[in-house]
């Protein structure tokens, strides 16, 4: 700001606590002073950007959205360097990939007592779920101590990015899970597979942004991350019209296209222009 240049504001999450209804930010002062001097400020969620603006952080009128995207280097998506799918079993019906870490604060809890609570059901219709780098104990603990969740879960070491793409190309639905406090968070994984046209599992709070693109696209299923019942019934949904959900991705081509790498770096390029021009007038250059 002293030095006299175009400054730019970037918030991949909100400074500060949030929960299922509202955000508490932290050093609500001095965000307030750092962000008047900003001529743009980017979130990476329009419900973190509407929190900040409806707590008087900032001017709605210089901030903007943005998602991550999806590459469309060839390279992402080549089978040869595929790894090795999963050994034949009669009774697996359906492969969920989670790709990355699933800390404390991005509980699977609810799934395992979702599968757990079927554990009854048709043998013929019981997905495995890998599950590639970080599970916290507790839910690993779980998965072990029941056959049907030791049966159902492969917990692998986290991959590289391009390794990452290679696995979703194997996968038949990919799982995204949402923490229930984190009602504003968009998890880059959501758009980064997304042109691998797999169906999806979100499991979230409700409200959360990605329920209405999941919704609206109808390339898989949002479930309440707090609802065992709801899980269950998701799962049912994806398994049972797998087919219709493929389909979705020719259906809306055009709505998921908007999340191409090139399509969201020219809304960048935008932004960064906007950025510039403010930054001009503020500085009266």
């Amino acid at each position: 700001m002293e030095r006299r240049k175009p400054f730019l504001a970037l918030f991949d999450d909100p400074h500060g606590q949030r929960d299922e209804a509202n955000f508490y930010p932290d050093d609500k002062d001095r965000q307030i002073k750092v962000l008047r001097f900003a001529d743009g400020v980017i979130f990476m969620s329009p419900m973190t950007r509407d929190r900040y603006v409806m707590q008087g952080l900032v001017e709605a009128s210089k901030t903007y959205c943005l998602t991550d995207s999806y590459p469309l280097d060839p390279c992402f998506y080549s089978s040869d360097r595929s790894p090795a799918a999963l050994s034949p079993q009669a009774d697996v019906f359906g492969r969920f990939v989670h790709l990355g870490n699933l800390p404390e604060w991005r509980p699977i809890d609810p799934l395992l007592e979702a599968l757990l609570a079927d554990e009854k059901a048709s043998p013929c219709r019981r997905p495995v779920f890998e599950l590639y780098g970080y599970v916290y104990p507790a839910a690993a603990k779980l998965i072990q101590s029941y056959p049907v969740l030791a049966n159902s879960f492969v917990i692998k070491p986290a991959v590289g990015h391009l390794e990452s793409h290679h696995v979703a190309a194997q996968a038949d639905v990919l799982l995204v899970m949402i923490g229930a406090r984190h009602l504003d968070n968009q998890p880059s994984k959501f758009f980064v597979y997304l042109g691998h046209r797999k169906p999806v599992l979100v499991i979230g709070p409700p409200g959360n942004p990605i329920e209405h693109l999941v919704n609206a696209m109808g390339i898989g299923v949002y479930c309440d991350v707090k609802n065992v019942g709801a899980i269950r019934k998701g799962l049912d949904q994806l398994l049972s019209n797998y087919a219709d959900f493929c389909q979705a991705f020719d259906d809306n081509e055009a709505a998921i296209r908007r999340f191409r790498a090139d399509a969201v770096a020219a809304d960048l390029l935008c932004i960064l222009d906007a950025t510039l021009a403010s930054a001009r007038q503020r500085l009266g250059t």
